[in-house]
């Protein structure tokens, strides 16, 4: 990711290395540093995937390691979290938002 970026990045969301079955899931949080979005309301998912979208004035907020962790609220009541896993934010040498 580059600063400006703005796109939804893909999460896949594994249990012993298998994707998780969407009909188990009921919310899934998303925290990218200081960003925190949910689905079934602002993230979305297709193709086996959680789509976390970000504009650009939010990727030229982030610094260059962000940590992001994923919380996962299954169908039965159980809330199980991520570790938190590190994205790298590459400079941009432009300031303008497209």
């Amino acid at each position: 990711m580059v600063q400006g970026d703005a796109y939804s990045i893909d999460i896949t969301i594994t249990n012993l290395g298998e994707a998780i079955p969407i009909d188990t899931v009921e919310k899934v949080e998303v925290t990218l540093l200081k960003l925190t979005r949910s689905y079934p309301e602002e993230v979305t998912y297709s193709d086996g995937k959680f789509h976390f979208p970000v504009t650009q004035a939010e990727t030229f907020k982030l610094p260059s390691v962000c940590p992001m962790q994923v919380r996962v609220k299954f169908t039965g009541g159980d809330v199980v979290g991520s570790p938190a896993q590190t994205v790298n934010v590459a400079a941009a040498l432009s300031r303008a938002v497209l």
